[in-house]
């Protein structure tokens, strides 16, 4: 026979004592902010989908403009790291074309480009 102890006896359902408006206030919250945070994700994913459409982007051009919705820059570097297997003039001539339908623009020195999208 197994005995549980007051504090045991204290948490069983149906005893009362215990106020968990603490706890519950506390879970709210969090549910909140990740609601908050999935509906924003979503919107993002939406319009970036909507943009890839648009300007009939490729699938590297889409990473670069999902990292830029993220990030609100890009770098080659940057680049490189989302397109691991991609030498870096392709990806150049991918940056040069978002460039060309005026969807990013450039700013800074030729060794410290950085990508940014068009407002």
């Amino acid at each position: 026979m197994v005995r549980l102890s007051q504090k045991q006896t204290q948490m069983m359902p149906g005893n009362c004592s215990i106020d968990m408006t603490g706890w519950l206030g506390y879970f709210m919250t969090g549910l909140e902010t990740q609601m908050i945070e999935v509906k924003e994700r979503g919107e993002q994913v939406i319009r970036r989908d909507v943009l890839v459409q648009k300007y009939s982007l490729n699938e590297r051009q889409g990473k670069a403009l999902g990292f830029l919705m993220e990030n609100k820059k890009l770098t080659i570097q940057d680049f490189e790291g989302l397109c691991l297997d991609v030498n870096r003039r392709s990806l150049q001539r991918d940056l040069k074309g978002m460039l060309d339908k005026e969807l990013v623009k450039s700013e800074g020195a030729t060794n410290q480009l950085v990508y940014v999208l068009r407002a």
